[in-house]
């Protein structure tokens, strides 16, 4: 029996326990939602009032409608749904449709464990690992993300791989997140894929293979994974485990920056900036440049401040140089800090010298001031000359003719 019709079967019989289940893996590639709401049409029960909102909330055969989606989580919930509390829940936590609410996201959360969902296992794992409406605790984190993965959950397996391979409450340890990746990617999570392939390409935990690595980062790569994209670019581009093709490389960081993804961005700004793969076009590299810098990119944030300090397709300006060179630097990047001290520098240099320059020109023009002004008391001297006293008093003759008589 294919996925459809055994999705359809759990919804009309309304099997909470084997729906469950099958939301657990990777079901959704498999249905055809269209033909499940011609079957289920004018039918109601938790298992389907669930569905509804799922559909509804991620646009699968119909338009996104995040009013629909909460009416029929909340249906669902109303009658114990475990599946509905974790959907409702992940609702409040991402403020899609309502205010972002934390406590009410937890609550449902809790309710769904309590039931023995692995979802909401995952879910309040991910709350406790990043600090969202609890305090940040690693232990609780893994403790959730353990619970979750040793009942086939992928996203908690790959999260769990996550925790080994960055160190975050355990002792870092590449071997348990390679192993933890591959769980997941056998259920073909994009995410996991990538990570794997990023293990292999490093070396950590298994000995490096580029080969692997480019398989890896292919598959994610081919689910629209914007960061496997980006990745799978970089080995082109940089030619690790397979021949140099600027064009390959170019065709992956568009679709990555397409998506959003900033290192996309950034990187395709590169290669415009430099022209390769593509004609130079500092105009598109700044486009690119600015996206990514508007999100916070690091590498960005220091490519636009160094069209700004050098002029590249926009007027010289040291100020945003300086300001964008901050942002990098902020973020650790110690290239920034060095060009930001050049700036500096010049700053320092170009300064005195516009003061020197412009306190020159103004005494220019103070010189050249009072160059006129003695020209102009010479003139009325001459024109003046037959004002004097008269001899005997005070007062002044009334004519030049007047001045000629006593001379």
């Amino acid at each position: 029996m294919n996925k459809t019709n055994e999705l359809i079967n759990y919804l009309l019989d309304n099997k909470v326990n084997k729906l469950h289940k099958l939301y657990e893996t990777n079901w959704k590639k498999y249905i055809n939602f269209d033909i499940v709401l011609d079957k289920i049409n004018n039918q109601s029960n938790p298992s389907v009032n669930n569905f509804l909102g799922f559909i509804y909330k991620n646009a699968h055969g119909v338009e996104q409608d995040y009013d629909k989606a909460l009416y029929y989580f909340q249906l669902a919930v109303d009658h114990g749904d475990c599946a509905a509390q974790n959907n409702l829940a992940l609702m409040y936590q991402n403020g899609q449709g309502v205010e972002q609410d934390y406590k009410k996201a937890l609550y449902y959360l809790q309710l769904a464990i309590d039931q023995g969902n692995s979802s909401a296992q995952n879910n309040l794992a991910y709350l406790y690992q990043n600090g969202q409406g609890v305090e940040q605790d690693y232990e609780k984190a893994l403790y959730y993300y353990q619970l979750a993965a040793d009942q086939g959950v992928s996203i908690a397996q790959n999260n769990l791989g996550y925790m080994y391979e960055y160190s975050k409450g355990v002792e870092q340890d590449y071997e348990k997140a390679l192993y933890y990746y591959q769980l997941a990617v056998d259920q073909g999570v994009s995410i996991a894929q990538n990570n794997l392939a990023y293990l292999y390409k490093n070396g950590k935990g298994v000995e490096q293979d580029y080969e692997k690595a480019l398989y890896y980062y292919q598959l994610a790569a081919d689910q629209g994974n914007s960061i496997a994209q980006n990745n799978l670019a970089c080995m082109y581009q940089y030619s690790e485990g397979v021949e140099q093709d600027y064009e390959k490389a170019l065709h992956y960081y568009q679709l990555s920056a397409d998506k959003g993804n900033s290192f996309g961005q950034n990187n395709l700004g590169f290669m415009y900036k430099n022209g390769e793969g593509v004609e130079q076009n500092y105009e598109k590299a700044f486009k690119y440049y600015q996206l990514a810098a508007d999100q916070g990119n690091s590498h960005a944030q220091y490519n636009l401040g160094y069209m700004y300090q050098h002029g590249i397709h926009v007027d010289q300006d040291y100020e945003k140089a300086f300001k964008y060179y901050q942002l990098s630097i902020e973020q650790g990047n110690d290239i920034a800090q060095n060009d930001q001290q050049k700036i500096l520098s010049d700053w320092s240099h170009n300064g005195l010298n516009k003061y020197i320059k412009t306190k020159t020109t103004k005494c220019k023009e103070l010189e050249d001031r009072c160059k006129e002004l003695e020209d102009r008391c010479k003139e009325l001297e001459e024109e003046n000359a037959h004002l004097k006293y008269k001899p005997g008093g005070p007062g002044y003759y009334e004519s030049k003719q007047d001045f000629e008589k006593y001379q």
